[in-house]
């Protein structure tokens, strides 16, 4: 009987970079057989790992084709509706690259509904620290500012629990890629905490007494000794709380732990699911198993 009540107060969460069409290029990704990183075929294998998945909550990074266009017919948010999840999407601003891909929040629709939402664009830390105007002056400042836009993104929702009211604060994002730029990477951590903070005490307002819990998933493109997990990790809990995997990327020149969910206080690890054998993967990712070069960060977890 304990067993049911756990599973049926219990909420699946999911991280996961499924890997975005427009960088799943064979010449990028020579130990992965080319049928797999054809578009339609990749496509159809994430989203079966997605379903098998099976989770309540899923922060997604490098999404593409979130609505169709003429260069991109996945139709994410129609695929995800009708396998009973809702989802709100952010692109990656465009400061220096036209970026396709972007941070995507999804819920079960039967479990959770949205009250609110806002974005993060982490070139604001530039903007913020140096101006927005003379863009093409090249000052020092400037030279300065262009360090932080990188059109990186997050994705914030406020969700609320439909069986008991309980509110969360979930949250998608993807840092900076560059190691030469860990002081970038870590002023947007700094900036993404700040704004789940200010966005759960806003919602702590029309609570009426209720708990805000926090929820953020995403790839964090820093290792489990950086200051940037240091700082995620210093406000909120990994789900693993500090007992990170050795790997949730995978190719041959880089073997790393960089994608990671975090919980704030009230919300308790039931269970967390362990990744493959590093054997079991082969020369790199994606493979047939993993059809993206990350693997899913999932666990069960509890509200207080």
């Amino acid at each position: 009987m304990a067993q049911n009540a756990a599973a049926a107060t219990s909420v699946r969460v999911v991280t996961y970079n499924i890997l975005a069409q427009v960088y799943a290029k064979s010449a990028w990704f020579p130990w992965t057989p080319r049928a797999l990183m054809k578009s339609k075929a990749r496509r159809a294998n994430v989203q079966k790992k997605l379903l098998a998945l099976d989770a309540d909550l899923m922060a997604l990074q490098e999404l593409d084709g979130y609505e169709p266009s003429e260069e991109n017919d996945a139709r994410w948010k129609s695929w995800l509706r009708e396998h009973g999840y809702e989802s709100r999407y952010v692109q990656r601003t465009k400061k220096s690259n036209a970026k396709k891909d972007g941070s995507c929040v999804a819920w079960r629709a039967s479990t959770f509904a949205l009250e609110d939402s806002r974005n993060l664009e982490y070139n604001d830390i530039g903007y913020d620290l140096y101006g927005r105007d003379d863009a093409n002056d090249e000052t020092n400042e400037n030279e300065a500012r262009r360090r932080y836009l990188r059109d990186c993104v997050g994705n914030l929702t406020l969700l609320r629990r439909i069986k008991d009211g309980a509110l969360v604060v979930f949250a998608s994002t993807h840092l900076y890629w560059d190691p030469e730029c860990a002081d970038v990477k870590l002023a947007q951590a700094k900036m993404l905490i700040a704004e789940c903070v200010k966005f759960r005490d806003e919602a702590l307002i029309r609570a009426e007494g209720r708990p805000v819990h926090v929820i953020i998933g995403g790839d964090f493109n820093s290792d489990p000794q950086s200051d940037v997990y240091g700082a995620m990790n210093a406000a909120f809990t990994s789900v693993s709380n500090g007992r990170e995997p050795q790997f949730t990327n995978v190719t041959p020149s880089f073997t790393a732990c960089i994608d990671y969910v975090f919980l704030s206080s009230g919300v308790r690890v039931v269970a967390v699911d362990e990744q493959p054998a590093r054997d079991t993967l082969g020369e790199g990712l994606p493979n047939t198993e993993q059809p993206s070069d990350h693997l899913p960060v999932a666990a069960k977890i509890e509200f207080d």
